[in-house]
């Protein structure tokens, strides 16, 4: 298990723990367990569609969208762009080039399409076949987790305006 944050490379710590046990309930979206305390939402949705997507909700204050969608779909075609074989691998380059000073053009597009600034917090975690890419803005609704299981050619897509301490 292991956690990489890219504030402005990569550096590798441990993954987030959370114990499943008291007071929690834990909801199967397709094949990943969510495992949250009870009393952290106000409201859950289910929304059916072509992009399954389940929203969290905690009152006016905050809200979350977890969706399971093709890599290709949640990660705007970045894949075939980079001429890569997986998501992962895509994600893996996108975070890599933060901090380099010697992007070319689309390399510096491609991040501003992601969101990824100077001051953006990036994290990958990882732990057996499951990892995570985590983009954070400072007070942007839109911060991202991207979750791949294995080489998937589905992402767990999660969209919302939590912070760090809430990944």
């Amino acid at each position: 298990m292991s956690v990489r944050s890219l504030q402005a490379q990569s550096t590798v710590t441990a993954w987030p723990e959370f114990s499943c046990s008291n007071g929690v309930v834990v909801i199967t979206f397709v094949d990943l367990s969510i495992c949250n305390r009870a009393a952290t939402y106000s409201k859950v949705e289910v929304l059916a569609g072509a992009t399954p997507t389940i929203v969290f909700e905690q009152g006016d204050k905050r809200f979350d969208a977890l969706s399971y969608e093709p890599a290709e779909k949640a990660l705007s075609g970045l894949p075939a762009r980079l001429a890569v074989a997986n998501a992962g691998e895509a994600l893996n380059t996108l975070f890599s080039w933060r901090g380099n000073k010697n992007l070319t053009a689309k390399q510096q597009t491609l991040l501003q399409v992601f969101g990824i600034e100077a001051e953006t917090q990036l994290m990958q975690f990882t732990t057996g076949d499951v990892a995570a890419y985590v983009r954070l803005n400072k007070g942007t609704a839109d911060n991202t987790i991207f979750m791949i299981v294995g080489n998937s050619s589905h992402v767990y897509r999660v969209i919302g305006n939590f912070i760090s301490v809430d990944v």
